[in-house]
């Protein structure tokens, strides 16, 4: 656990970079590979950082997860909010927030449908700190066993928390990596505004390799906007326009990849500015109805996977149900931010006098 604290620790992540992807799984496809398609009868996957390079799958994950980690989790008996909580369900201890945890937790369920948490029990093994494990660190032995960086662990130390499907990056990887093409296209279309051009040799000497590189490459520095986009050809070359992107089918086929990512999460079209098919336009509603419909049909089935594994008996007392309290989320009234943080008010006075005599004895 001190191994995992050190690596789950935020200097420790900032001190990566943005020049690798730490979360990235360790059997997605490369980066550079995703126009490949290799034959396999397996399902094909992206990876995360490709997904997230989607502006829709980026918006809907921030929605989703933002949305869930900003509803604290309760313990309740017979159906009320227990009067005392677990201590692990507002604290880590770490230098990660409970948000923080609850937010990375949700997003390995979103793309990958699994995610881990390592636990820390007090002598009467109840559960008194909880960390999430990022998910390049951990994986299961052919016998089923959980391994942190290929070692196993014991099952009392960690918590795996199933998701509601496999994970976006292996059930909607076609609508992925379309979204993904339509996107390049795009990028081409704007880098290339004017048609698409062929230049084709009339008369003379074939020209070399390097003299037609050399030819088709001022061509393109040109349509960038070089001199203009002003180009120059002699009485040997000839420009044949071959046409060029209709911009409306661009637009078109960007909104209705948007429309499948939406389909794919489970989030309102509308929610990530995806005009419904046949309509053409976005229609708002008031803020009470559209959280309630992003709960019903985005939000439900990650919080409910959370919580009915948390509310296991290996994590809270045996006839204890784990809920999230959606107040502030579907509250009218708009009012501060809160959000799930370490909270120390709850040690008790048992638990100060256990941390007191911790420090005498060492």
């Amino acid at each position: 656990m001190s191994t995992i604290r050190d690596a789950l620790a935020l200097p420790a992540l900032a001190a990566r970079g943005y020049d690798t992807v730490p979360l990235e799984s360790p059997w997605a496809s490369p980066n550079h590979l995703i126009n490949v398609t290799p034959p396999t009868d397996k399902p094909l996957t992206v990876s995360r950082s490709v997904a997230m390079s989607v502006p829709a799958v980026a918006r809907a994950r921030r929605l989703i997860v933002g949305a869930v980690a900003r509803c604290p989790l309760e313990a309740r008996s017979e159906g009320v909010r227990a009067e005392t909580q677990p201590r692990w369900m507002t604290r880590t201890d770490g230098e990660q927030s409970p948000t923080f945890r609850m937010n990375w937790t949700v997003d390995d369920l979103l793309f990958y449908g699994w995610s881990l948490w390592g636990l820390e029990r007090d002598f009467d093994g109840h559960v008194i700190r909880a960390d999430r494990i990022p998910f390049d660190m951990w994986g299961v032995d052919g016998r089923g066993n959980i391994t942190i960086d290929n070692d196993p662990v014991p099952p009392e130390e960690v918590c795996l928390i199933p998701g509601p499907d496999e994970g976006l990056l292996t059930t909607s990887a076609a609508a992925i990596r379309h979204a993904v093409r339509l996107q390049q296209l795009a990028e081409r279309s704007a880098d290339t505004p004017a048609a698409q051009i062929m230049l084709r040799q009339t008369q003379g000497q074939p020209l070399a390799p390097e003299q037609i590189k050399s030819l088709v490459q001022g061509w393109i520095d040109a349509r960038r906007g070089e001199n203009g986009g002003v180009a120059y050809t002699n009485q040997s070359v000839e420009a044949v326009e071959m046409g060029k992107t209709d911009p409306a089918l661009l637009i078109e086929g960007r909104n209705a990849a948007a429309l499948d990512i939406a389909r794919a999460v489970g989030v309102p079209a509308s929610m990530i500015d995806a005009a419904p098919a046949g309509t053409g336009n976005v229609t708002y509603r008031n803020a009470e109805a559209r959280n309630a419909e992003l709960v019903d049909y985005a939000l439900a089935p990650y919080m409910a996977s959370v919580a009915a594994r948390l509310g296991m008996d290996d994590m809270v007392p045996r006839g204890w149900a784990v809920a999230y309290d959606l107040g502030d989320l579907t509250s009218l009234k708009i009012g501060d931010l809160d959000v799930p943080d370490d909270d120390r008010d709850d040690i008790t006075d048992e638990d100060d006098a256990d941390t007191e005599t911790e420090g005498n004895e060492q």
